[in-house]
């Protein structure tokens, strides 16, 4: 071996292993083999493939492992692959200033740049084969060409980290089995057991300036993740853990007195991952805690992560009655998400909420932001979708420098902003997702050759879409999911006529009594159609806030002074439901003969008045037939005939609606009657015109 590749490290080769096993065991558990194996790949140097489940700190471990041996942020490069990774991104993007005469790229932004003395390859397998094959070549021969020029490859070490078993991936897959021959050394990384003692010592190691208190709660929250854990179902993962223990204490300083409380304890289910925990969640947590009403740990300065008011516009003590006074008198259903926000805020951290369209995720996230101090233009907020590309991510490219390399224009993305607001995140194509996820995790984005740092604090991203299906079928979205380490669902617990009419309420407080009423009826209407669909169905908050809305304009917009049934007919055209068009009417007459008996006397009186209107235009064809010949006469007697048919058929129906009212309040039983007796009028008109 060269002596050059002996004193590549700072640190002499005799340390080397001594140095990594010491900074290994302060942070991190079972370490000593990562250590050992590390130690192995510096030494030499050779290559090294990391492998194992996520959130065991497979990259965290490398670059903890370099920087004890003395390089610096500048010579380490780290870089996401994934299904969106591209030749182009790994060579550096075009060299913008060659473009006139040939393609080539800008090395000095890949990991090629001369500064770089350890590489690290983040889920390098889910990249495509036209990635891999090209990096193979170069990890073998240590050169890329470019264009005409020769780049060396002056980095020592290459180490690979993915989340999948490599033995499943390069069986059939030539262009995995080929890299993998490149990395001598390879190591599935995982715990071997998953007991309580293994969480308490990790959390030891992560809060090493614990008080007794904290010492007991690393304890009882060590017993309570081992005991939900699951063999071959679910095993909660060092990261979660680490995040389980932040909820838990932030909870405590949600309180005040930095006490936790049981209840501490179950808003572990925010916790990034959770979500796919089915069982009895609160049921196995209750277990692992005392049976006993005043259960209290007191904590202390030295068992929180951050201390003092917090970096956010609010102090801390302030933040848990500020977010539940904003969203409760305007949100019914909001408990959890005013817990979740909260939690977010203390910390502060990354925040998912995701669940069915139309329940005010962002505006409940917008108004919290506000009521935290932020006005509109220092939120930022940007919706993602297919098609967004990496380029509108970073804010664009910088104009002025286009002849000269790509950057990009960063004051226009979300990196100096303190909280931001991405909307529909899972819609964005894995070319988005993959540097997004690189600069969650390293709190910097590279702009050509400078470093951008992440200013914001909490990123809140919301999504119709179901995160736990998705991260099944892309693990780009599984890798930015677990940089989110908060996350709920966002929807009713129920959707009957209650809720609905909570809803209303909320929207209009000072409702008359007319309108309540109207408020009753229509919630009542929405809770009958919920039930009429497919199961998984429900008229969401804001459909039914539209529809309400929609129902009173129609009201007015018609010159009536009551609701009837074809104003509540006006649902079918609000988004969402389209699908209602051709039975609506059935099952809101059928709810409204349950709960809307005005509404249905409302709209007897409207459609009586209109068949007395159209008798008198049947009267008016039969007496423009009079002065015609006889066959014209009979053609127009025959449509007369057929409208005094109609006429009749619908009088019976309006009779046969006012037999099958069930009226028991004496006000509605005296409309009744006199409707009654209107209808029988205009039905014996009728019937004398014949």
């Amino acid at each position: 071996m060269p002596p050059s590749d002996w004193n590549w490290l700072p640190t002499p080769r005799s340390e080397i292993l001594s140095v990594i096993r010491t900074s290994l065991e302060q942070k991190f558990v079972y370490a000593d083999e990562i250590a050992d194996l590390l130690s192995a790949a510096f030494y030499e140097p050779c290559n090294l493939l990391l492998w194992g489940p996520g959130g065991h700190g497979k990259s965290e471990m490398v670059v903890t492992a370099l920087k004890a041996l003395g390089l610096s942020d500048d010579e380490i490069y780290i870089q996401s692959f994934g299904e969106g990774m591209s030749e182009d991104r790994l060579w550096g993007g075009p060299d913008m200033a060659s473009l006139d005469t040939c393609l080539r790229y800008d090395t000095s932004r890949s990991f090629l740049a001369p500064q770089y003395k350890a590489v690290i390859f983040e889920e390098i397998f889910d990249a495509p084969a036209q990635s891999l094959l090209p990096l193979k070549d170069v990890l073998t021969r240590r050169i890329f060409v470019n264009g005409a020029e020769r780049v060396p490859m002056k980095a020592k070490v290459v180490i690979a980290c993915t989340n999948k078993d490599p033995r499943e991936f390069s069986d059939g897959n030539d262009a995995i089995l080929a890299l993998m021959e490149r990395f001598l050394l390879q190591k599935e990384v995982r715990w071997p057991e998953y007991e309580a003692k293994n969480y308490a010592e990790l959390f030891a190691k992560v809060r090493p300036t614990a008080t007794e208190g904290g010492r007991k709660l690393h304890q009882r929250l060590a017993a309570v993740i081992a005991g939900l854990n699951e063999a071959k179902t679910f095993v909660m993962s060092p990261r979660m853990a680490i995040q389980a223990l932040e909820v838990v204490t932030s909870s405590a300083r949600i309180r005040g007195d930095d006490r936790v409380t049981a209840p501490a304890f179950h808003n572990i289910r925010f916790v990034q991952g959770m979500q796919s925990y089915t069982a009895d969640l609160d049921r196995k947590i209750d277990r692992h805690l005392p049976d006993e009403p005043n259960f209290r740990i007191q904590l202390g300065d030295g068992d929180f992560s951050t201390t003092g008011d917090g970096p956010l516009r609010k102090p801390r003590r302030e933040i848990p009655k500020l977010i539940a006074s904003t969203l409760q008198p305007s949100f019914i259903h909001c408990d959890e998400i005013v817990r979740v926000l909260t939690l977010a805020m203390v910390q502060p951290c990354n925040v998912l909420l995701w669940g069915p369209g139309g329940h005010g995720k962002s505006e409940m996230v917008m108004a919290t932001l506000r009521a935290m101090g932020y006005q509109d233009d220092e939120i930022f907020l940007q919706s993602f979708g297919e098609g967004m590309s990496e380029d509108r991510l970073w804010g664009g490219p910088n104009i002025a420098k286009l002849d000269v390399c790509l950057e990009y224009d960063t004051d226009r993305s979300f990196l100096p902003y303190e909280v931001a607001v991405l909307e529909e995140i899972l819609d964005a194509s894995s070319q988005a997702l993959l540097p997004l996820k690189d600069v969650l995790t390293r709190k910097m984005f590279m702009n050509g050759s400078n470093p951008v740092p992440l200013k914001s604090k909490v990123i809140i991203a919301c999504t119709n879409k179901d995160p736990r299906q998705y991260a099944k079928d892309s693990d780009a979205v599984k890798a930015l999911l677990e940089r989110f380490p908060l996350q709920l669902e966002v929807r009713w617990p129920s959707y009957e006529q209650a809720d609905y009419e909570a809803l209303f309420h909320k929207s209009n407080p000072t409702a008359s009594a007319d309108k309540r009423k109207l408020h009753r009826i229509y919630a009542h209407v929405i809770a009958n159609l919920n039930e009429d669909r497919e199961s998984g169905f429900h008229v969401s908050p804001r459909i039914a806030l539209g529809g309400l809305r929609l129902a009173g304009n129609s009201v007015g917009r018609h010159g009536r002074k009551k609701m009837i049934v074809e104003d509540i007919l006006t649902i079918r055209n609000v988004q969402g439901m389209e699908s209602y068009k051709r039975d609506v009417e059935g099952l809101i007459r059928s709810a409204l003969l349950e709960g809307g008996v005005e509404v249905l006397l409302s709209d007897i009186d409207e459609r009586a008045e209109r068949l007395r209107g159209r008798m008198d235009d049947v009267d008016k064809i039969f007496a423009a037939g009079r002065d015609l010949d006889k066959t014209r006469r009979g053609e127009v007697n025959d449509e007369a005939i057929a409208a005094m048919l109609e006429l009749m058929s619908s009088i019976d129906r309006i009779k046969h609606e006012l037999n099958m009212l069930e009226v028991s309040d004496p006000r509605l039983l005296a409309w009744h009657k006199a409707t009654s007796a209107r209808v029988g009028e205009i039905a014996a008109e009728i019937e004398a015109s014949t």
